[in-house]
């Protein structure tokens, strides 16, 4: 019994201490397994507008419906699989996915998001 517990404690020891290695890993295997809507039916495109609005795709500020109404015929949002991993891995509804998925953009082309300028010192722009 006594040996049990030290095996156990010693266990416990080794995983608190290496909690920074494995922690990212166990929460990237319950984002995968956690339950995502219809994903046997997603295709390799973005969709359409009825589909993005089933994933969740919509919103009061960015409404699909009237798309749907005036009979659109495009494909549906671009960057839908984009935007939904950000809602899964933030946690986030829609127009916050949206607002972080323009600030990615924004800074992988050299604009501060918060203000933007280009973060290029060199720039010039006139005002």
């Amino acid at each position: 019994m006594i040996s049990f517990l030290l095996i156990l404690l010693l266990w416990c020891i080794a995983a608190y201490v290496t909690r920074s290695y494995w922690m990212p890993k166990v929460e990237d295997l319950r984002d995968r397994l956690r339950y995502s809507r219809l994903p046997f039916f997603r295709s390799e495109d973005d969709g359409s507008f009825e589909q993005n609005i089933e994933e969740g795709l919509s919103s009061s500020t960015f409404d699909l419906n009237q798309n749907l109404l005036d009979g659109d015929e495009r494909h549906g949002i671009e960057n839908a699989d984009e935007l939904r991993k950000i809602m899964k891995k933030y946690r986030c509804n829609f127009d916050q996915a949206r607002l972080i998925h323009q600030q990615n953009k924004m800074k992988a082309n050299g604009i501060d998001p918060r203000t933007g300028v280009p973060i290029d010192p060199k720039a010039v722009y006139f005002g």
